[in-house]
């Protein structure tokens, strides 16, 4: 994990011309017990760019699959 993690900060810095931490510090692992769940998680993390003040809505993602939809 922290290879991938190394590789993909230092990729995704040099798209969005930006230094400095990326991924949080730990991974996360969540079993998902139901739909709802499977669908908050969607939603917190097509949401997560807004959050981070790249877009203002899902679709302007670049990475984010909400435009095809």
């Amino acid at each position: 994990m922290h290879s991938l993690k190394s590789y993909t900060s230092n990729e995704c810095n040099k798209i969005i011309k930006r230094t400095g931490s990326f991924w949080q510090h730990e991974s996360y692992d969540h079993v998902v017990r139901n739909e709802e769940e499977l669908n908050r998680i969607i939603h917190y993390t097509l949401n997560n760019p807004i959050k981070a003040k790249l877009v203002d809505n899902p679709e302007d993602w670049k990475w984010s699959y909400c435009k095809y939809l």
